[in-house]
């Protein structure tokens, strides 16, 4: 990052999504948090998927890929890339546990690919606490964890309001950044 504090053009990032797509909005979250405040100036090249991207990394073509560790698995292990930073909570679990998260590199931003559970907006109480309960105990399940750890998964086990919080922020920022690129207004 201070490489492309000094010249955004040195450093060509590289995913899987098109502009605004969830690879490139992960390389401009690190480098608004690293201080980076024009962010229009981050060259990103968009592919059709991550496999396209890797391949262009390999050949020298670009010089970072932001992507996902099922994507970047294989290349590690044959030690055809390294990673930089992963940018979970921590770190990952089994082979990518080696690898420093984006935090302990010094650049405190998280952007995991999440997913969730929801309900409709006129549930029950009851209903939404008995949802948040059960999705706790698979949460913390041995079955869960083994999938997680299986798939390279980095953890990040929220439910009910610290959930609805974390996705309330994620969208923020992900507008914030949509309009600073002029995705949308």
């Amino acid at each position: 990052m201070d490489k492309v504090k000094k010249d955004p053009s040195s450093i060509a990032f590289a995913g899987g999504s098109a502009v605004g797509g969830w690879d490139h909005l992960k390389i401009l979250l690190l480098a608004k948090k690293d201080g980076i405040s024009d962010v229009r100036s981050i060259k990103y090249v968009p592919f059709e998927g991550g496999g396209e991207a890797i391949t262009q990394l390999l050949a020298g073509k670009i010089q970072a890929f932001s992507g996902d560790a099922s994507e970047a698995n294989g290349f590690v292990k044959s030690g055809d890339i390294r990673v930089l930073a992963v940018l979970a909570p921590e770190r990952l679990k089994g082979d990518m546990s080696k690898f420093p998260t984006a935090k302990e590199e010094g650049i405190d931003v998280v952007g995991a690919n999440w997913r969730g559970f929801y309900g409709p907006g006129n549930m029950s109480d009851a209903a939404y606490e008995y949802w948040v309960g059960a999705i706790d105990k698979v949460y913390k399940s041995d079955e869960w964890k083994k999938i997680m750890a299986q798939n390279n998964l980095a953890p990040l086990d929220l439910s009910g309001a610290k959930f609805e919080s974390f996705v309330k922020g994620s969208i923020s920022d992900i507008q914030d950044l949509s309009r600073e690129i002029g995705l949308i207004k």
